[in-house]
């Protein structure tokens, strides 16, 4: 009897399997669906960009300098919005109390537009959610009412080689009135470790730019790492100050010397220097004191490093990598 009960439930297994299976045998989005909603969890910012244009040697005008932005993708686990879902929070210049966009987003097969498409919704209360990023509970209990979307400013998403490329629909994300009429333009490319994106709006009158950026100048963000950092401050006593978060595209933190007062930033930047033929990517890790642009100790590091540290005989600063345990391999870390 027993060897009857086990039989039943192999063949169910096998059966769910099969259904499954049949499943993504129908939907020629299941490998690819999974991948884009990988890439897109995380982190990224576009310090790489705003840092090259600020260089002399680009010769970019202040004024036409791209905004600084770190974008945050938080998924969750919410089924009433369907299987892959995700909290969007997006801040600028480096100042998380900058928040300048909060959405949902889902993504779905469609099989009749023959693309991934991606929905953005728009909640109905955002300061209830500021920081939902970092404290997940915020999130935990929203519904359908809680948000609202907009299908004609949906994108459509498809991979291109190695990466996948996203649009609006031409001119459907249409608002305003009057002579002030104007439609989106949401251009995306998203690869393993890097997001660029056109986020701007035309006149529908005579496509003439609104607001944001030229179709051809997307912000250039790169996938940024979290790090955990303690900082020591040795002299008679050692202070130390754990639990700093910092990450790998332009993350500043900065710490106060309890015994003067004396402020310090530490700087994590993992570079793409434009100007080097030879070994052109690495990290730069240092500490300065505020306000100040030269460094007091720093560390040039491979652009793959879990842990970093530097210290002088006054101050230290050391971090790992998060999810960094010592034993597993790079690729397996978030």
């Amino acid at each position: 009897m027993r060897f009857l009960q086990t039989t039943l439930v192999a063949v169910g297994l096998l059966f769910v399997s099969a259904l499954a299976h049949a499943d993504d045998a129908a939907n020629p989005f299941a490998r690819d669906i999974k991948v884009l909603a990988d890439w897109f969890a995380g982190e990224f910012d576009n310090e790489e960009q705003r840092w090259f244009e600020a260089d002399p040697r680009a010769a970019v005008a202040e004024d036409d300098r791209v905004i600084r932005i770190h974008t945050l993708h938080k998924r969750l686990a919410l089924p009433a919005f369907g299987e892959h879902v995700f909290y969007v929070e997006e801040y600028v210049n480096n100042d998380p109390a900058q928040i300048m966009r909060q959405r949902l987003v889902t993504f779905r097969a469609d099989l009749e537009a023959g693309a991934i498409r991606m929905q953005q919704g728009f909640f109905k209360d955002t300061d209830a959610l500021k920081g939902g990023y970092h404290n997940p509970d915020l999130l935990a209990d929203l519904r359908p009412d809680d948000v609202f979307f907009l299908d004609d400013c949906d994108v459509y998403w498809h991979r291109k080689a190695s990466q996948f490329e996203g649009a609006m629909k031409p001119k459907a994300c249409q608002f305003g009135d009057g002579d002030e009429r104007r439609y989106s333009l949401h251009n995306l490319t998203l690869a393993e470790n890097y997001y660029w994106r056109v986020d701007s709006t035309f006149l529908v009158a005579d496509d003439s730019l609104f607001a944001g950026y030229a179709a051809d100048r997307p912000i250039e963000m790169r996938r940024a790492y979290p790090f955990t950092c303690s900082v020591f401050f040795y002299g008679e006593e050692t202070v130390r100050i754990d639990d700093l978060a910092l990450h790998s595209q332009g993350g500043l933190l900065s710490v106060e010397r309890a015994s003067d007062g004396a402020v310090f930033e530490v700087l994590m930047r993992d570079k793409q220097y434009p100007y080097y033929e030879t070994r052109p990517d690495f990290m730069y890790f240092s500490i300065r004191p505020q306000g100040e642009r030269r460094s007091i100790a720093f560390s040039v590091n491979d652009p793959s490093s879990r842990q970093l540290g530097v210290r002088t005989p006054e101050i230290g600063a050391f971090c790992h990598r998060d999810g960094y345990e010592f034993l597993e391999a790079l690729d397996t870390l978030p």
